[in-house]
């Protein structure tokens, strides 16, 4: 069986530690919301149609 080293010194795994635990990775964030991105993934998806149809009754016969 193999000893398992470690990968960082303690003083690197502390600067990490340190790192990870302020800034962006200490905001606290909303919830996530599956249904409202949907949404809005269908109305983009509907407004560009729209566009795509105006746009093909203008330029094509």
């Amino acid at each position: 069986m193999q000893t398992e080293q470690k990968k960082l010194s303690d003083t690197d795994q502390r600067r990490v530690d340190e790192v990870t635990s302020t800034g962006i990775n200490s905001v606290e964030r909303e919830p996530f919301h599956p249904w409202r991105m949907m949404l809005w993934l269908a109305v983009v998806i509907v407004v560009f149609g729209v566009i795509a149809r105006y746009l093909g009754k203008l330029y094509l016969p």
